[in-house]
This record gives structure tokens, C-alpha cells and sequence, in this order.
């Protein structure tokens, strides 16, 4: 894509925001610029727009960045972030997230997972994936899951 055709797009497109965390998720510990510049690649990858990267704080089981982003969905297409596993680990937060960002038109983006969430359709099945993931004999201990695992179990 030249420049010109990216400079009008992003007039007509709103951008998706990448959302990074410094703690580990799906058992691993990923450097924020590692995350980010996956998230870029995403974003690249299925022309979407990429609005640099946000960092939610260190306080475990805290989301104030993640909540200042719902609140501000209206701004984006989409939110990108690597792993279903940065996402509240409570079932009934999680869902309220899931569900106010999609009532304001933002998508939902999970790189490692390759799992978009777009439609409040789409949130019985993301639920079930997320059960199928705690029931796994590799769920990390903490609540961490462990997506190598997981993913090869995907494929045997």
C-alpha cells in the first residue's frame, strides 16, 4: 500500500488500539516492546490501522487501562491485544467488558489466539474457548494459561 492510499484510508478508517501489560499472561512474561511490535505486525498484516500501544499497570487484577479504553471505544475500530488471557479472569467483568466495547462498534483482537470478536454472537463461543482452557491439564497454576500447550493440543 503506498503512502497516499494509507493517508486516506486512515481519514475514512478510525484506528484499532493495541493494548500491552507488563505482567504475564498465558504463562509467559513478554517485554511490552515484543508485544507491541506483534500487535503492529497484526495490524499491518489485516490492514488495520495501528494506534500505538497502551500499557496497563503492574497491580495484579487491576484494569484501569483496559477500563479507560472501554470508555473511550467509541474512538476505535477495534482494540488488539495478544492473548484472551489479558483479559479479566472474572467471568462476569469480562463479559461486561466484551459487551460495552461491542456496543460502541469496537472489535475485539487476540493475535496469538488469531481470534476476532466483533459480534455479541460471537461471545458464546469465546466463553466456551475460555472453559475448554481452564478445563485443559495444562491451565497454569495462578490462573495463567498456557497457550504452547494449549496449541499443541489444538493440533494432535
Amino acid at each position: 500500500m503506498t503512502k497516499n492510499q494509507l493517508q486516506n484510508k486512515s481519514l475514512k478508517q478510525k484506528a484499532t488500539k493495541a493494548y500491552t501489560t507488563p505482567r504475564s499472561f498465558g504463562g509467559f512474561q513478554i517485554p511490552i516492546t515484543l508485544q507491541s511490535t506483534t500487535l503492529r505486525n497484526y495490524c499491518e498484516k489485516n490492514n488495520l490501522i495501528f494506534h500505538l500501544h497502551v500499557v496497563e499497570n503492574q497491580i495484579p487484577n487491576t484494569y484501569l487501562v483496559l477500563e479507560a479504553l472501554v470508555e473511550n471505544a467509541s474512538h476505535y475500530d477495534g482494540i488488539a491485544m495478544c492473548s484472551i488471557s489479558m483479559l479479566p479472569s472474572d467471568r462476569e467483568y469480562r463479559r461486561s467488558i466484551v459487551k460495552r466495547l461491542l456496543k460502541q462498534g469496537c472489535a475485539l483482537h487476540f493475535t496469538f489466539e488469531q481470534i476476532v470478536i466483533s459480534s455479541v454472537d460471537h461471545i458464546a463461543e469465546f466463553e466456551e474457548l475460555l472453559s475448554l482452557i481452564d478445563l485443559s491439564p495444562h491451565h497454569g497454576a495462578g490462573g495463567s494459561h498456557r497457550l504452547t500447550n494449549l496449541l499443541q493440543i489444538r493440533v494432535s
